[in-house]
């Protein structure tokens, strides 16, 4: 069986700026951050991390929400933007804060996230 490297984008729109990550996984993994400073963050990914992404996207499914009540008090705080791209697909997720407060069927794009964001982390 062949198989085929996967492309992972991550952008997260925070209240103090924008985070963009890239990850590829293939037969030399990499994360790569770039941050509203500009800097530049790479580095290889581990085997456990490898692991903790592919089942993390395994979970993904479609998710279908209701739209929230227009309400003052529901301003975002954070967007988010995952695309995951491989030889034969091609994923595309948009959410805001409040909806994956709002509905739990975004917890599997939340923790995806959180994971990227944590493998992701540069002092």
């Amino acid at each position: 069986m062949t198989t085929y490297p996967i492309a992972i984008e991550l952008t997260a729109w925070v209240e103090l700026g924008l985070n963009q990550y890239e990850l590829t996984i293939e037969k030399i993994s990499r994360v790569t951050v770039k941050r509203t400073d500009d800097v530049l963050h790479t580095r290889e990914l581990t085997q456990p991390e490898i692991d903790s992404l592919l089942e993390a996207m395994e979970s993904i499914r479609a998710p279908i929400s209701a739209e929230l009540a227009t309400n003052p008090n529901h301003k975002p705080v954070a967007s988010y933007e995952l695309i995951i791209e491989s030889a034969h697909f091609s994923l595309e997720y948009n959410w805001e804060d409040v909806d994956a407060q709002s509905s739990n069927v975004f917890d599997p794009l939340v923790k995806l996230a959180k994971l990227i964001e944590k493998i992701g982390y540069f002092e």
